[in-house]
């Protein structure tokens, strides 16, 4: 089995081997929150969330990585120690200390949901309630489901929809949904702010 993870610098690094992947735990290279992943384009999950690393983790005596199957071993190109640029095109950049996304854009985007939905049960009520019903609260789930999965999603890649769901958002005023309107505002004005932050994972060594 390969594996792919995404460092502290926020670069993609692999195709690693299990033997290798158990060294950079001991070494603590890769802590229980790295993003890990068996397939270059994600989906990306914590590593102590992942069975074959689960025991590593809040166990001090951890360092005899198990060893790799001949399959792996095979089919795996070995390293002594993570290299020092991406071996593949950067996948995506994670900020891995916990803060990531932003507090002052995924509360007014959690909030924005919630509005969409409870602007679409009101209109449901209405002679037009389907014409607009049903856009608003597709709209009020994707932001929920956006939200929860923020953490799992490419910052950047991440960024762009929130910019795109906080325009919507915006125009759902329209439909007389005001507190999604004031949270698109609020989203579209903290973006640049989250770039910079991004800035720095985009470079340096793994840590």
């Amino acid at each position: 089995m390969l594996y792919w993870i995404i460092a502290g610098n926020g670069q993609a690094y692999g195709p690693a081997d299990l033997a290798l992947i158990h060294k950079w735990v001991a070494e603590r290279r890769i802590i229980s929150t790295t993003q890990v992943s068996t397939n270059e384009h994600g989906p990306w999950r914590d590593a102590a969330l992942m069975p074959e690393f689960a025991r590593a983790f809040g166990n001090p005596d951890y360092g005899a990585p198990e060893p790799a199957t001949h399959a792996d071993s095979f089919a795996t190109r070995p390293a002594s120690t993570p290299p020092t640029g991406p071996s593949t095109a950067p996948i995506a950049q994670m900020p891995m200390n916990g803060d990531w996304p932003p507090t002052a854009i995924a509360i007014p985007q959690l909030v924005s949901g919630i509005f969409h939905l409870l602007a679409a049960a009101g209109w449901l009520i209405t002679c037009f309630g389907v014409i607009l019903s049903i856009p608003l609260a597709i709209l009020g789930i994707y932001e929920l489901i956006s939200y929860s999965r923020a953490r799992t999603t490419p910052p950047e890649q991440y960024l762009d929809s929130t910019k795109t769901k906080a325009v919507l958002d915006i125009c759902s005023v329209l439909a007389g949904n005001i507190g999604s309107m004031v949270c698109g505002i609020v989203m579209l004005t903290q973006i640049p702010a989250a770039r910079e932050r991004l800035a720095p994972y985009q470079h340096g060594d793994m840590r």
